[in-house]
């Protein structure tokens, strides 16, 4: 059904328009981007339009929904030309990522179905493009012109690449799904085209249960899991709801939390769905899923790495055909977590040399710059959309370092790992240990949290007694009888092996 929010006229989209994937180290995908900054939909959980409204303002810009903002496929088309140039650039991640094909995930800011692009045909336009390229794409989505236009149908059908579809599955219940999603195709039809779509070999669906709606997703779950099953999903990446903004002011959210408010906790700005909540719903529908399929894994859990089996932040990758797997890079973190995890109970002395990479075998960039695409994506690991401050160039192996393990302060690591739950400093004499150059961690489990130490109380942390830490760490001498655990520092376990 056509949407009924249609724009008056387009113009390019604002700021970035293609860039380095927002959280590579944990799903393993080298690039995003995006055919709208604006979108028809107009879900009613959505916060699209006011994260796009924030960045408009920060530049002086008033936000109008009549304006479409496009991806440029003029400038799309010369980038691609000149990444198999292969001549010096201002993007040479961006470059080298293009010529090794590996995925480049679309639909992050706006549907890139979208009904209006029967009028720009930008979508059709890049996909295409991508499609000549032979690049793998992985498209987050409700499948709009998908489900009843030929043409766009077609131009799946036809793809030269694999596609992962990550499908928008709040709820597989049409009534709900009117409810929530007015502007969409209903649960129905996105069931029934992508059925279709995954008998052919180069796509694959993922469920994308986002947002999760307490009372509303979980309403029956014997029944979501047995459509989405039968449609043929291979896995699900389960998101958390928010409800802050201008959503606290809507009264169908009102109704809502008043409805639900057991399942809800506040966070600085609002409130969203307790893990308690999303950890019994995680389980219940891993369990009925694997009778279908023994291989379906669930993501998106965030730093519960531990807790729960580390697969790649997306969907789990390891069982699918190798022309997907290579479309991810090698330099994720999840190998390493899987190798902390063989001994989850007992305490480990975390040495990059020991269980990180190793640049010769690995397929790294020669360089990367810090401001590729206009955005920080390659030297923070958060959504941080901002434009550094400062102008880096580092070869592939002093990027992948600093990102993944030390951060870039100098003082004290602040790599990907050091954000992670269970993941603490090694400090000797008030300062931080480093080794080779590296600093140094240890992963706690939560059988040994006396271990852990603050700048000043000396283990501060009792589990009877609730405490936190301001400033946790590890003592250098508690950890001489620490596991160390070790990997070859390759590709060699860049996937678990198929049972």
């Amino acid at each position: 059904m056509p949407s009924k929010f249609t724009f008056s006229h387009f113009k390019e989209r604002f700021e970035t328009i293609f860039a380095p994937g927002i959280k590579m180290l944990s799903n393993g995908i080298a690039l995003k981007a995006d055919t709208y900054q604006s979108c028809q939909n107009h879900c009613h959980y959505c916060l699209g339009d006011e994260f796009r409204e924030g960045v408009l303002r920060r530049n002086g810009i008033q936000q109008n929904l009549k304006i479409s903002r496009n991806l440029d496929m003029k400038a799309i088309a010369r980038f691609f030309e000149r990444a198999y140039q292969n001549k010096p650039t201002s993007t040479p991640f961006m470059d080298w990522a293009i010529r090794g094909k590996y995925f480049l995930e679309l639909g992050t800011t706006g549907e890139t179905f979208q009904e209006a692009d029967l009028t720009f045909r930008v979508a059709y336009n890049f996909i295409k493009l991508c499609s000549d390229y032979q690049i793998p794409l992985f498209i987050n989505t409700k499948m709009n012109l998908l489900c009843h236009d030929e043409e766009y149908q077609k131009l799946i059908i036809n793809y030269k690449a694999p596609i992962i579809f990550q499908a928008t599955f709040t709820t597989t219940d049409d009534k709900d799904g009117k409810l929530y999603e007015p502007l969409a195709p209903l649960p129905s039809e996105r069931l029934k085209t992508l059925t279709e779509f995954n008998k052919l070999p180069h796509i694959r669906t993922a469920v994308y249960i986002s947002p999760f709606l307490p009372g509303v997703t979980d309403k029956d779950i014997p029944k979501y899991v047995d459509d989405i099953m039968k449609m043929g999903s291979i896995g699900a990446h389960l998101r958390d709801f928010f409800v802050q903004g201008g959503l606290t002011k809507k009264p169908i959210w009102q109704k809502f939390m008043a409805e639900h408010k057991e399942s809800f906790e506040s966070f600085p700005g609002g409130y969203h769905v307790t893990y308690e909540a999303k950890k019994n719903f995680y389980f219940k529908v891993a369990e009925l899923a694997k009778k279908y399929n023994p291989q379906f894994e669930i993501v998106g859990m965030k730093s519960k790495w531990f807790e729960l089996n580390p697969y790649h932040g997306k969907m789990c990758y390891d069982y699918l055909p190798q022309n997907f797997k290579d479309g991810i890079v090698d330099f994720t973190a999840i190998p390493i977590l899987r190798k902390i995890k063989e001994n989850l109970d007992k305490p480990q002395l975390l040495r990059y040399t020991d269980i990180g990479y190793k640049a010769d075998k690995i397929k790294l960039p020669n360089f990367i710059r810090s401001n590729e695409g206009n955005i920080n994506n390659l030297m923070e690991t958060g959504s941080n959309c901002n434009t550094p401050d400062v102008q880096y160039q580092l070869n592939g192996k002093e990027w992948i370092e600093g990102l993944l393990w030390d951060g870039w302060d100098g003082n004290k690591g602040t790599g990907f790992i050091s954000e992670l739950d269970s993941i603490y400093p090694v400090k000797s004499k008030g300062e931080y240990v480093k080794e080779n150059g590296h600093f140094v961690y240890s992963y706690i489990p939560n059988n040994e949290l006396s271990l852990i130490r603050d700048t000043n109380q000396t283990y501060l942390f009792t589990p009877s007694s609730g405490k936190h830490f301001s400033n946790p760490y590890v003592d250098e001498k508690d950890t001489r009888d620490f596991l160390i655990p070790k990997r070859e520092g390759g590709t060699e376990d860049k996937f678990l092996e198929k049972d």
